[in-house]
Parts: structure tokens; sequence; C-alpha cells
């Protein structure tokens, strides 16, 4: 181990690319100030602590990846079997299950997330917990998020004929506007296969909300 400027001794990962620097929250650096004799038994302890910053560092491995992905899913569809529908977990859970991110964690494990989140449904309206998500609701708000997101990094005019095609062709390989159309693109399939809109009257919402 190396000395830091303020003589502490730093642990050789921390200055690799795959070490990710996260900042302590408040009442873990509080408690250690008060002198929690646990707290701050475990943290002087830890490698991967650092206390003149107060700073975790953290390597992460494919593994710690694969186990964080993992363990969302897990602990998302645990949520929805143990808590009730009034509870702000339960909540949660069905309005993350909607969203974009979600959707990531499924592919990035294996999963459709479309037969993840029908399969959900059914069981839940199973167990009489069925909580309805207005997926045209959904359509409204990530078609406005992605508008101006996409307003911000591109900044171009597009037009409502072949608006999916020509989108995918300006973002490129942009990780979050590319995450969040893929989310539109299913959420319009369901509305058309639903019957509750035209995809010309989606098409033309999406490019508004660009456009504006």
């Amino acid at each position: 181990m190396r000395k830091s400027k303020n003589n502490c001794q730093e642990q050789p990962f921390w200055s690799l690319p795959e070490t990710i620097h996260h900042i302590l929250d408040k009442d873990i650096v509080d408690s250690i100030r008060r002198g929690n004799e646990k707290c701050s038994t475990m943290m002087m302890m830890d490698p991967h602590f650092q206390h003149s910053t107060n700073q975790y560092h953290i390597e992460w491995t494919q593994d710690n990846i694969d186990m964080l992905l993992n363990g969302m899913l897990i602990r998302s569809l645990e949520i929805l079997r143990n808590a009730q529908p009034d509870n702000e977990l339960f909540k949660e859970e069905i309005m993350w299950q909607s969203t974009p991110q979600f959707a990531q964690v499924c592919r990035y494990a294996g999963f459709n997330p479309r037969i993840i989140r029908d399969e959900v449904r059914h069981i839940m309206k199973k167990y009489s917990k069925t909580v309805e998500v207005d997926q045209l609701e959904e359509f409204v708000h990530w078609s406005n998020f992605f508008g101006e997101m996409f307003k911000e990094k591109i900044g171009v005019k597009v037009v409502k004929q072949n608006v999916m095609i020509t989108l995918v062709k300006h973002i490129n390989e942009d990780y979050e506007l590319v995450t969040i159309l893929k989310q539109i693109g299913e959420l319009m399939d369901d509305l058309y296969l639903a019957g509750v809109t035209t995809r010309d009257v989606m098409n033309e919402y999406l490019a508004n909300a660009i456009n504006s």
C-alpha cells in the first residue's frame, strides 16, 4: 500500500479504472464522527474505506455486476409476492417494472421484459393484487422525457413518417436514448394491439414531443 497526501494508506486497487468511488451516506459518516464504536471499527478495518475522504472504493468485477442486476430483478419480484398493494414498496416496484431500466435488467438476465410484465400482471390478478399501470399515460410520459433528452443531445427536427427508423439512425449507440426508445416502442406495440390508439397518432405525438 502507498501513502496519500494525508498520510493515509491507500489500497492499490483504488486507482484502477474498474474501481467506483462512492461517497458514504451522511448517516454513516455522522455515526463515525460521533464515535460509534461498532460502526467505526467496522469501517476502519474495511480495505475499501478511505477515512480522509469518507469514500468507499469498490472494484466492480463481472461477477459483482451479474449479482447486482440479477438481485434487482429477484428483489422486485419478491416484493410483489410478499407485500400488499397498499404498501409503498409494492407501488414503487409496480412502477419500476414499467421503466426502461427494468427492461434492460431483464434483457441482461436473459429474459424478455414483456413476458415478465405479462406474467406479473397475470399472477397479481390471480392473487387479487392487481394494480393497473395506464400504458397510454406511460407512453406520454416517456415520449416527453425522450423528446427533452433528444433535443438536448441531438437537436434535430423529425417528421412522423418512419419516425422510429429515423430516431434509431440519429441516436446511434447512445445508451440512454436507445433504452428509452425501446420502452416507447414496446408501449406503442401494446397500445396498438389493445386497440387504444393508432400508430400514426403515437408517431405524431412522439415527433411533436421532439420538435416542440
